[in-house]
């Protein structure tokens, strides 16, 4: 992919018409697009429409219905276990913390805790949106009519989509008109004036990533089931500005404008997420899959293809099913490891040969410590934030492995991996020691912990070992271990930002020893300035409201290398997310004023050029960019 046009500028700079490239800002995510378009209802209007729901609820999974004919369950199964993980911790230990700057930390709403993960257990509670009673529920019955109740039961009325039917996109897709200059030419130009000795790889990929709950919208159409976030996002404080996803951008109907739209720009790849209940609407192994939802993932795919646009498919974004979640605890119980591999061998038969590129779960660092949040806390089994994100861990590593396992003995096409997240880490103090020991400690909780396993030993990070007795962090049997190594083919990072690591004021064994320390277990702290006196800033800053998102350029190379050198592969290394969040946009009177993105600009123009220097000076691996978010959200 050569960098020789406008509309490479026009990539760079996000200019799409309709939609500015926006990283994702989860916690405060406002879900609200840049042209006004159709949102849900605010917060206001969500605490009128919500109702509180029955008490009856519990019938809705015991009532005998037939299931339509749209629904089969063709595809194959894998049974799913028959014992269970002891789960009643209850034991009162510190939580644990880290850098993950964008999970809410104190406007977040407390539901009350499932009284049970037995996955056996039919008496399961549940908390409604609106603070209802728990009410029993039963599953057992599959039909259209329970999952319909289903949906009115635990998230309320849903906003229709303000359209069904969708006009082609024109061929070619029209571009907007080149911007004016935000920078004199002696500064920046262009890209094909960028580093014109450097050009990128003939099969560079080169495009942009978005996630199936920001991006689909049209939550309940196409017989798709609830998911844990089509729960949680009800919570008033959830959502920052309380909108939800019912509608978002409607990408189930407009996918074809938007791959147009990339294609139209030079961009050769998407990477998006699947919705596992827009498959298996119940999640389960049991239950029947969605044909539906079967044919318009291979119509999105077909597309890109059509127009020279290579999908690249994860098929978790931390969209449990909320189903699993209510039925057994999701990730906290072991029976989720069966049940989506049976949702992953359904997909890998059905798309085989269409996709090459697979991730089977995205930043699984982030989704199992939201414990202490809405979105899992609810049903976390009894386990508080200091066991839940160990125990999540080990349901996930065995899932992914066992999922590759299958992908392998198919003969799937195409090579599959895991997405990491976060950084390694910079010694805040250039030679202490003290430092570099906790950059060592970083690296090892918010990478290692699924790298190391699954690229080297098949184990946990020695450091993780010596910290957690196995009541917190499990430990992995020789045959697992045997299982784990070398279940990916290639690295994906989803490299934001960096951070200055210092070590603990306490000290390394003070806080090692004590699990009350705020910083227990990770024992390290993270700082985004200099430690001279004059305290410089670590790059330049985003908007204020994602305080941990810089523009961290002069570490990329150094860490793509390391990566690469710490978790080697034969395919290489992608930037599977990066972007920035350009500061007060949403905030911004008028278009012309929003859609001004001279630290977007900078940004993207200085990865992707340091990008093009990893390449060609220090011969790093770099097979791809994705840059976050192809729309709005």
């Amino acid at each position: 992919m050569r960098l020789t046009n406008l509309q490479s500028i026009a990539l760079l700079l996000g200019l799409v018409e309709g939609h500015l490239i926006v990283p994702r800002q989860n916690g405060n995510d406002t879900n609200t697009t840049s042209n006004g378009s159709a949102s849900a209802a605010s917060g206001t209007d969500l605490a009128s429409t919500l109702t509180t729901h029955s008490s009856n609820a519990q019938s809705i999974f015991s009532t005998a219905l037939t299931t339509k004919t749209k629904k089969t369950s063709a595809a194959a199964s894998v049974p799913t276990s028959t014992s269970s993980s002891s789960l009643n911790i209850t034991t009162s230990v510190g939580y644990g913390t880290n850098d993950l700057g964008w999970i809410p930390s104190t406007a977040t709403p407390s539901p009350t805790s499932m009284a049970t993960t037995n996955k056996n257990a039919i008496d399961a509670s549940k908390t409604t949106s609106t603070g209802g009673t728990p009410t029993p529920v039963v599953f057992g019955n599959y039909s259209d009519e329970t999952l319909a109740q289903f949906w009115d039961d635990y998230v309320g009325p849903v906003q229709e989509p303000p359209f069904r039917s969708v006009p082609l996109p024109p061929q070619p897709y029209p571009l907007p008109e080149d911007p004016p200059a935000l920078l004199p030419d002696y500064l920046y130009t262009c890209p094909e004036n960028i580093l014109t000795q450097y050009k990128f790889p003939k099969d560079f990929l080169f495009g942009w990533a978005t996630a199936a709950q920001q991006w689909e919208g049209a939550v309940k159409d196409g017989g798709k089931g609830p998911t844990v976030w089509d729960w949680a996002s009800r919570f008033p404080g959830f959502i920052a500005d309380n909108t939800t996803s019912d509608v978002g951008d409607l990408g189930y109907y407009l996918y074809k404008q938007d791959i147009a739209r990339l294609a139209a720009l030079g961009g050769n790849v998407y990477s998006f997420s699947m919705f596992w209940t827009r498959i298996y609407p119940f999640g389960s192994a049991d239950s029947p899959i969605n044909e539906e939802g079967l044919q318009f993932y291979k119509d999105l795919i077909d597309y890109c293809w059509e127009q020279g646009v290579e999908p690249v498919v994860t098929l978790f974004h931390w969209d449990t099913p909320l189903a699993l979640q209510l039925k057994y605890g999701g990730f906290a119980n072991e029976s989720i490891i069966d049940d989506f591999v049976n949702y992953a061998e359904a997909v890998f038969r059905q798309y085989n040969g269409t996709v090459h590129k697979w991730i089977t779960f995205n930043e699984p660092v982030v989704f199992c410590s939201q414990g202490a949040y809405p979105i899992n806390q609810t049903f976390s089994g009894g386990l508080n934030s200091t066991f839940y994100p160990y125990t999540c861990s080990y349901h996930l590593t065995l899932a992914h492995a066992k999922a590759v396992q299958r992908f392998r003995e198919l003969n799937i096409q195409g090579q599959i991996a895991f997405k990491s997240d976060n950084f390694v880490g910079v010694p805040w103090r250039e030679g202490n020691a003290g430092d570099q020991r906790a950059v060592g400690r970083h690296g090892a909780y918010q990478i290692g912990i699924f790298a190391e396993p699954i690229y080297n030993t098949g184990d946990w990070p020695q450091i993780l070992k010596d910290d957690l007795p196995p009541e917190i962090l499990p430990r992995f049997t020789e045959e697992q271990q045997a299982m784990i190594k070398g279940t990916a083919d290639f690295f994906a990072i989803d490299g934001y930002r960096v951070g200055y690591v210092t070590a603990p004021p306490a000290g390394f064994e003070a806080c090692i020893a004590n699990q009350s320390d705020p910083l227990w277990p990770t024992c390290n702290q993270v700082n985004f300035f200099e430690s001279t006196p004059y305290e410089w800033g670590l790059a330049d800053f985003a908007d204020p409201r994602v305080p941990w998102l810089q523009n961290t350029w002069r570490f990329l190379r150094g860490a793509l290398k390391g990566l690469t050198e710490q978790y080697p592969t034969s395919g290489g290394i992608y930037l599977s997310e990066f972007g920035f969040a350009e500061p007060e946009e949403n905030e911004q009177a008028y278009k012309y004023i929003a859609i001004t993105d001279t630290k977007r600009e900078l940004y993207f123009a200085s990865y992707l050029g340091e990008v093009l220097k990893a390449i060609h000076e220090d011969g790093t691996d770099v097979r791809g960019t994705f840059a976050w978010s192809l729309v709005d959200k």
